[in-house]
Order: C-alpha cells, then sequence, then structure tokens
C-alpha cells in the first residue's frame, strides 16, 4: 500500500490531515472556537505551527521516499549482477558445482551437465555422492566432517586429481579445484571441475 502511494505522498496527506484535526481539537476539545473559524481564521501563531508541522510531515515523507527508491535500485543492482555471474559461471568451460553442508547439489552449470550426464533439474537436491565412486565415498564423508570440525581441509584451495563418477556408470579422471564458504554459519563448498586427459 504505502509503496504504491509514496511516503511523500503519505506525508504530504499527513500534513493535510493535521489542519483538520488540529482545528477540531480546538473547536471542540478546547472550545475555543467553531470548527471552520479554526480552521479558516486560526490565529497567526497558529499558522505558522500548523505550517512548520506539516514541513516537517513533508521533508520526511520525501526523505523517506528517497532511501526508499534508493535501497530499491541497490537491491535491483545486486539482483543483476547476481544474474550476470549466474550467466557466466552457467557458460564457464569447467564444471561448476556447489554443494552444502549436507553434501546435497544446490548449483550446477552446463558443463557439470555435459561432464557428468546429469541434467540441472534431475541432479539439484540430491547428495553429491552420486559423481563420486563408490570407493572414494567414505574418504569424501570423512574429509566433510574434518571440515566441519576443524576448519582444515588439505584437498581445499589447490588442484585435486582424483576420479568422478558419469550418470552411465563409467569412472572418469578429472582435476579439481574445491572452495569453501561459510553462509549464515553453514558451509558451502564449490567446486570447478574438468576432465583430465589420461
Amino acid at each position: 500500500m504505502l509503496q504504491r502511494i509514496g511516503l511523500c505522498k503519505l506525508g504530504i496527506l499527513v500534513a493535510i490531515l493535521f489542519w483538520f484535526v488540529e482545528a477540531l481539537l480546538h473547536s471542540f476539545v478546547f472550545g475555543e472556537s467553531t470548527f471552520l473559524n479554526s480552521l479558516l481564521k486560526p490565529d497567526p501563531n497558529e499558522i505558522w505551527m500548523r505550517t512548520l508541522i506539516s514541513i516537517v510531515v513533508i521533508g520526511f515523507g520525501y526523505y523517506a521516499q528517497r532511501a526508499v527508491e534508493q535501497q530499491e535500485q541497490m537491491q535491483e543492482q545486486i539482483r543483476k549482477k547476481g544474474d550476470r555471474l549466474h550467466e557466466v559461471i552457467d557458460c564457464s568451460y569447467d564444471a561448476y558445482i556447489s554443494i552444502d553442508a549436507g553434501g546435497r547439489i544446490n548449483d550446477w552449470n552446463r558443463s557439470a551437465e555435459v561432464l557428468f550426464g546429469w541434467p540441472r533439474h534431475k541432479i539439484i537436491g540430491k547428495l553429491v555422492d552420486e559423481i563420486i565412486p563408490e570407493r572414494l565415498r567414505e574418504a569424501h564423508h570423512k574429509g566433510m566432517k574434518q571440515y566441519q570440525r576443524s576448519n582444515i581441509g588439505p584437498m581445499l584451495y589447490k588442484p585435486m586429481y582424483t576420479q568422478a563418477l558419469h550418470r552411465d556408470g563409467f569412472e572418469f579422471a578429472v582435476e579439481m579445484v574445491i572452495t569453501p564458504l561459510k553462509s549464515d554459519g553453514a558451509p558451502e563448498f564449490f567446486a570447478f571441475i574438468r576432465e583430465r586427459s589420461s
């Protein structure tokens, strides 16, 4: 509602209503004069007071509206930058995978679809175990637990050579770099992966 009206217009409306409310107070509460006399022919001091309060209310509405608009512009710029970054990652030559602290995949680019054979909409939400050979999964789980306990991961931030599992069931050699990042206290892991020629 306030978004549609605008805080500046709301300030003007409140300032106008203030004149009527103040006139009502003088006529009905204090009994100094009739409502119309109080509204149309007030004491000069009343005019100054009403005008000053109205200017303050309108000014506050104006600056509050500007602050809201600036915040909306900043949020739109952040959204556009986020969309742009996602486009860049999605078009990256390397496969990009993001997993949460529970080991579930929450992001996956086009190169990952090609490399692992999983369409994005079918892999999101699944455990990363889907692309790790069964014989390597226990070591992966231990590494995740160790990092969550100590914030130390010897295989992080540097190229790592290992085997990956395609959706069709065959293994292939990959090179990847994993980077952790804490979001709201829970770590996320981001990996860029490429197939390694034998």
